[in-house]
């Protein structure tokens, strides 16, 4: 799927913006996003992410939400890049309209190792509350891989009857590596300059202690 330089440049800024929100290394980046277009031309939508953080050991996903909690940041700023980032999203579908492309109501965006793919779904979003909370964990379970055990009894049931319908996706994806630029983090951390390689048994960072003022 070939993709528009102006798409690409989105892409870039989400990709750098999902980046300067996650004060840790990690290993994985899954991000949900829906825009839907209301009266008065006004985009409405939601978004969440998750990233693994990155270690020998196996780590659960991290919600994007519980980021400020989980390092003591300032939630307001934090409030702050979310919307950033869900601006460029909404940036994202805007330029899909100009372009006269088919118009999608998600997407998925995931970045694994080297790789930046984005799903675009073109499904009708759900609205009725069950419905929502299916879609989230049929999200997670495909995604983040998480385990049917430890859902709820009404998750597992909601996933079990989900995955008995055998739907087809309705969805077309864009692949391409990520861009090795220098990224700012939200709080004092390291800054990491991103070779591009091969194998990620090879991965290595080179790094230097930097200061950010949100």
């Amino acid at each position: 799927m070939q993709e528009a330089e102006t798409i690409k440049a989105i892409y870039k800024k989400i990709q750098t913006q999902l980046f300067y929100m996650i004060p840790e290394k990690w290993d994985r980046i899954y991000l949900y996003a829906s825009v839907l277009q209301n009266l008065g031309n006004f985009k409405t939508g939601e978004m969440f992410f998750y990233y693994f953080p990155k270690g020998i050991l196996k780590k659960n996903p991290i919600n994007s939400y519980e980021i400020p909690a989980r390092f003591n940041l300032d939630e307001s700023q934090y409030i702050k890049s979310a919307i950033k980032l869900y601006d460029l999203i909404k940036e994202l579908k805007e330029e899909f309209n100009k372009l006269r492309r088919k118009s999608w109501t998600n997407i998925t965006i995931k970045i694994e190792g080297i790789k930046f793919i984005v799903e675009f779904n073109y499904d009708e979003l759900p609205v009725l509350k069950d419905q929502l909370e299916t879609k989230h964990i049929l999200w997670a379970y495909n995604n983040l891989k998480i385990p049917v055990e430890s859902l709820s009894k009404k998750q597992k049931n909601l996933l079990i009857t989900e995955l008995q319908k055998n739907n087809i996706p309705n969805k077309t994806i864009y692949s391409d590596t990520i861009y090795y630029n220098p990224i700012k983090y939200m709080v004092k951390y390291q800054k990491e300059q991103i070779e591009p390689i091969e194998d990620m048994q090879n991965y290595e960072v080179k790094t230097q202690i930097l200061s950010i003022s949100v």
